[in-house]
């Protein structure tokens, strides 16, 4: 019996000492270890996997079209040493999001997009699913306000429109600032006007978030798609209709401003331009803070680049808002698209255009950060994805926080359409 244990160890240890490739889940493994299926680890000890040969202190991982991965310093994703994928600032020092917690609609259904808007202030944040079913309405949506209780985000309450029916895409855009929100709803039907569209201002009255008002365009026709783009910053939201027609123009698009007076919101003014044409889509993005107000129009064509883009900054003085600046990228090209997402807030305006930065031939993204001097606006920087691999949409959705000077891009398409965002910091 010695024997024989004896000499099925030997057995045993030849085996695992001159096989070339192991296979867990394949018979056929072409890689020293191949695991076809996921991996499990509920705990690793320090030290148990080491990476090599590159890896290092504060080193990011990123991989090329093949799939293949490399580690690489930090520095190599932004020139200003600041850019880092999830979390914020340099991820060589500030590796980690804290309170970090996914969230999802416990009554959501497939195809409700959940997560299609968002918006956060302080310790509320708001989610729109613009085509969640609602009863009977298909694609009616909806909103779900959570708040942060100092351990978890917690849901607070899920918004529909009372009076909404199927197909408004109710939750399509979403801002919340401090105890209020605005909802864009930009193809609910008014009264005959198919795809007129709204947006509901909702108020926390310490124990729920009501209805304040619903909003609409009082000159507005079918097909205005207002409520596309929403945003609330205080006593003041902005609502974009960027296929409104205005004059003979066609498809050339408004933003209207409403200002809060006691419990009304009012109209402060209906925002077009003169230099805007038919099919611009100006108020496909639109964002407001303080006294300051920025409008996108992606397609507007820029001496004889078509669809380049641009945007506008206003300014609030008394009881109208003066165009500060309209802002192009005097390095842009034609179908760029800038201005298809913008974010401002304190000094600083972030401008994205996810189909700019042609490098060979393919569409990488970038986003214009700009800074206020004075009564001007000036470049500080344009933002680009160093580990784009192309056609990454990077820069379709933009944010920016004045105080931190912190700010995020997003890119949609990456990774085959799963997405990412890139967060940075001004220095």
């Amino acid at each position: 019996m010695k024997k024989f244990f004896f000499l099925l160890l030997i057995v045993v240890t030849y085996q695992i000492t001159t096989a070339q490739n192991v296979g867990i889940g394949t018979n056929t493994p072409t890689e020293k270890l191949q695991v076809t299926g996921n991996i499990k680890a509920d705990t690793i000890k320090p030290n148990g996997i080491k990476l090599t040969p590159n890896a290092g202190n504060g080193k990011i991982l990123i991989s090329d079209a093949a799939g293949v991965g490399t580690w690489q310093a930090s520095s190599v994703l932004s020139g200003a040493g600041n850019i880092g994928y999830g979390v914020w600032g340099d991820c060589a020092t500030n590796g980690n999001i804290s309170e970090y917690q996914p969230v999802a609609d416990a009554t959501g259904t497939a195809g409700d997009w959940f997560g299609i808007s968002v918006s956060i202030s302080g310790n509320y944040a708001i989610v729109g699913a613009y085509q969640d079913d609602v009863g009977a309405n298909t694609d009616q949506g909806s909103a779900s306000i959570y708040q942060w209780d100092g351990g978890s985000w917690v849901l607070m309450q899920k918004i529909t429109d009372a009076t909404g029916a199927a197909n408004d895409n109710f939750g399509t855009s979403v801002s919340i600032s401090g105890n209020y929100a605005i909802i864009g709803s930009n193809e609910d039907d008014i009264g005959a006007n198919s795809n007129q569209g709204s947006a509901s201002i909702y108020q926390w009255n310490g124990s729920n978030w009501v209805l304040m008002q619903k909003i609409t365009d009082a000159s507005g026709e079918a097909g205005d798609n207002f409520g596309h783009s929403v945003s609330i910053s205080g006593n003041y939201a902005i609502v974009g209709a960027p296929q409104d027609n205005v004059g003979t123009n066609v498809d050339q698009g408004s933003a209207i401003i409403y200002v809060r007076f006691g419990s009304v919101w009012v109209l402060h003014e209906k925002i077009t331009n003169d230099d805007i044409a038919s099919f611009d889509n100006f108020g496909h993005s639109v964002a407001i803070s303080g006294s300051y107000a920025i409008i996108g129009a992606y397609f507007d064509d820029i001496d004889t680049n078509p669809d380049q883009g641009s945007a506008r900054i206003y300014k609030r003085n008394g009881t109208s808002w003066d165009l500060m600046k309209k802002i192009t990228d005097a390095t842009g090209e034609a179908s760029d698209l800038f201005g298809y997402s913008v974010a401002i807030s304190e000094d600083y305006a972030i401008i994205g255009a996810w189909n700019g930065n042609v490098v060979n031939g393919t569409q990488h993204g970038t986003a214009n950060i700009y800074l206020r001097v004075g009564f001007g606006w000036q470049l500080l920087q344009k933002v680009v994805d160093p580990g784009s691999l192309g056609q990454e949409n990077f820069g379709n959705a933009t944010a920016i926080e004045g105080n931190t000077k912190r700010f995020v891009c997003g890119a949609s398409l990456y990774g085959v359409a799963s997405g990412k965002v890139v967060f940075g910091k001004i220095n």
